[in-house]
């Protein structure tokens, strides 16, 4: 049984220069999977309504390609802490549904959607610190 080396999660940080470091290559992968996967809603509303395909334009097009390439360049510890954020944004985007859903036919549209886009964040967010919190030794490192 191999022994798991606990480390302290890296602090939070924002390095535009990391985007330097992707190729073209790689967004034209991203954008292809996308639009595969928009098409792919496109074809699920007409086979059985617009409710049913809306939820599969929800799905995070981008994330499984970008967690191809990540793995690639950076390792499989990094792909699978991105694979984590991609999981607790995703809690986000089902508060920002359902905000949405339930104050678009009360408020203008703007203030509706501001307010979604809070919930997404605090949902998120929070779901973040309370995992780093109450999961220290899995969250937000390089686990390879």
């Amino acid at each position: 049984m191999k022994a798991r080396i606990r480390r302290r999660p890296q602090p939070l940080r924002l390095d535009p220069a990391e985007l330097r470091g992707i190729n073209p290559g790689g967004y034209l992968l991203r954008f292809a999977f996308g639009a595969g996967v928009s098409a792919a809603a496109v074809l699920i509303s007409a086979v059985w309504g617009l409710r049913v395909g809306g939820v599969f334009l929800a799905f995070p097009a981008i994330l499984p390609a970008s967690l191809t390439l990540i793995e690639r360049q950076r390792g499989i510890g990094e792909a699978t802490s991105d694979a984590k954020g991609g999981q607790l944004g995703g809690l986000g985007l089902i508060a920002f549904g359902w905000v949405a859903w339930k104050l678009l036919p009360r408020l203008a549209p703007s203030l509706a959607l501001l307010l979604a886009i809070a919930a997404w964040c605090v949902v998120a967010i929070g779901a973040y610190l309370a995992f780093r919190r109450f999961f220290p030794g899995s969250w937000g490192f390089d686990e390879a």
